[in-house]
């Protein structure tokens, strides 16, 4: 295709792409970044019906907040179908920082009579953007201003957000225990 002309150029593009620093947190789980649970029991099929409901209230986020980004289910045995799904919402705290809630349902297996077996993983995310559109933004002396900035007086802020995070995560896995009917001292995986 470039035999002739070679590679297109590319570089005006580029030079007009936004251009962001990203800032993110894996800690609202801190030591750990996941916390799955296993299940093995009856109403597989209810849980996957209300995952985008335990993210949409866990979070006190809208149902357009509410993504499914993968599924998957083999069906080709009618005796066990396998799947895999995974969902995740998106909650603003302010206009640099988000929150991210993932849940993968993952290893999944339903039998003919509703029951079977599950892995659920949480994994909850804090992440900030500093927007650096501008000739002036791209300057690496603003560069420098902005990460003093944002080490100096938005990091109390950001810590902030990532307690708010662990305490929407951690609704989130209690109201999956409500659903699955596990006890508070159930145990989890530390991933």
């Amino acid at each position: 295709m470039y035999r002739d002309e070679g590679p297109p150029d590319i570089s005006k593009e580029l030079s007009k792409s936004p251009v962001t620093m990203i800032i993110e947190d894996m800690d609202c789980f801190s030591p750990r970044r996941t916390i799955t649970i296993k299940y093995s029991g009856p109403n597989i099929r209810n849980i996957i019906k209300n995952v985008p409901s335990i993210i949409r209230i866990g979070m006190r986020i809208t149902g357009q907040r509410t993504f499914l980004d993968e599924y998957y289910a083999d069906v080709t045995d009618p005796n066990k179908i396998i799947f895999h799904i995974f969902w995740h919402g998106k909650r603003d705290f302010d206009m640099r920082t988000y929150m991210f809630g993932f849940i993968r349902l993952k290893q999944g297996r339903v039998l003919p009579d509703g029951s079977g077996s599950v892995e659920i993983e949480f994994t909850p995310k804090v992440i900030t953007e500093w927007n650096r559109e501008s000739i002036l933004q791209r300057n690496p002396i603003y560069t420098l201003l902005l990460k003093i900035y944002g080490y100096v007086f938005y990091d109390h802020r950001r810590r902030r957000y990532v307690e708010e995070c662990k305490g929407y995560a951690e609704d989130m896995i209690r109201r999956m225990k409500d659903l699955l009917k596990l006890m508070e001292s159930a145990e989890y995986k530390h991933a």
